[in-house]
């Protein structure tokens, strides 16, 4: 069976899907051995509460134990920590079904969504010393490793790592069941590289018009993938509330006569000619997207920390606006669009086609699953103190 592992590239955790013709018979039999297997081992409480809360009502089977049906050849497996799985059933259950449920309701997931997740306690190491972060089979079953160290009030981590690749897999189901418009596959055509997508550098990817590399591999990875990081990244739009036509009070309006006409000729040339200048806003500003106030701008991503480590760890911790002023360049001379173009162009079609055959608006959907957020961390994005869910032990009434 063919896979294309997520692997450690770059420090980046990619989502890797196989589209084998097979799969689903082959799963089906996965499936009754696991549920044989699982049936001879007396039910202790996570058990009960998989089954009641997740299996039952969505039809998605969390595996924490070892099967034989789940080992693959090459790879040493660590098992997932009682502890921990319950704390990833219910920041799943928290994060991902509820809001899901909210806004779509429980037959829509139970219909439209992976019906497997494996949980894996570390990376997957093979003979030589390398690992594995994850894998996945095309919206139909994900393993999820390095479990033991979940840190289940960690937004950013979270985000950045299990909760993005859900996102990336259920949005398999949806184009599986409902092709998206061809348009898609058109606006980036010429530039998909399917295996060879590990050679390109973020920076190329975004002037592509690709939020991330592994976007390149294909039109269903780059659907599924811009749906995932539209999900997790910070959006200035939707969060900031610092939108502006005010020129003058743009990033790049910092120090430019030409679009604030109360900057002097010394503050001009200080902040467009020498390369040493002392203060540091300017490279701040300047890196802050068309349309904001820069201070305000400013002040809000101070905020990021309130989550937690907002130092550039955690990719979640990125703001969508300022990829797409990094992509906001032809990679060729003979482009028509440049990479931020042809990206609004994908959310134009992404958003559209899941409104019009899903009727699912993402950004309402993006705003239920962040309401939450507080209440993982345990504070709000102003840094006031939240009663912090608890994750630790399982409610099964």
């Amino acid at each position: 069976m063919k896979k294309i592992l997520y692997t450690f590239l770059s420090a980046a955790a990619l989502v890797g899907c196989s589209q084998d013709n097979d799969l689903a018979a082959e799963s089906s039999v996965e499936d009754k051995a696991e549920q044989k297997e699982q049936s001879l081992n007396t039910q202790n409480d996570l058990d009960k509460y998989l089954e009641q809360k997740i299996a039952k009502p969505f039809n998605i089977n969390i595996l924490y134990r070892f099967t034989d049906n789940e080992r693959y050849e090459g790879y040493s497996f660590v098992p997932t920590d009682y502890q921990k799985a319950i704390e990833f059933a219910n920041v799943f259950h928290y994060l991902f079904i509820e809001p899901y449920v909210k806004i779509k309701g429980q037959n829509f997931l139970k219909e439209y969504s992976f019906s497997k997740i494996v949980l894996v306690g570390e990376y997957a190491y093979e003979a030589g010393g390398t690992y594995v972060l994850g894998w996945a089979l095309a919206g139909k079953k994900i393993h999820l490793l390095n479990i033991n160290n979940l840190e289940s009030h960690n937004i950013y981590q979270l985000t950045s790592g299990p909760f993005e690749t859900l996102y990336h897999e259920v949005a398999h189901t949806w184009h599986q069941a409902k092709l998206y418009p061809t348009s898609f596959d058109r606006i980036t055509a010429s530039d998909y590289k399917y295996g060879n997508w590990t050679n390109l550098v973020h920076e190329e990817a975004l002037k592509s018009g690709f939020i991330q590399p592994y976007c390149a591999y294909n039109a269903d990875e780059d659907f599924v993938e811009t749906i995932a990081r539209y999900m997790v990244y910070y959006n200035a739009t939707q969060d900031c509330g610092c939108a502006t036509t005010d020129q003058s009070r743009w990033g790049r309006a910092y120090r430019n006569k030409d679009l604030d006409s109360s900057v002097t000729d010394a503050q001009h040339l200080a902040a467009n000619v020498t390369t040493d200048d002392t203060d540091a806003n300017v490279a701040i500003y300047r890196a802050i997207p068309d349309g904001f106030d820069r201070e305000q701008y400013t002040a809000w991503k101070a905020k990021f920390s309130n989550y937690g480590d907002a130092s550039g760890t955690y990719y979640s911790t990125k703001v969508w606006e300022e990829e797409l002023k990094k992509a906001d360049e032809k990679i060729r001379p003979t482009e028509t669009y440049t990479g931020k173009e042809k990206l609004e162009q994908k959310m134009v079609i992404i958003k559209k086609y899941l409104q019009d055959e899903w009727q699912l608006d993402l950004d309402v959907l993006r705003k239920e699953v962040r309401s939450r957020y507080p209440y993982v961390v345990g504070k709000d994005f102003e840094g006031n103190t939240v009663p912090r869910k608890d994750f630790s032990t399982l409610n099964l009434n």
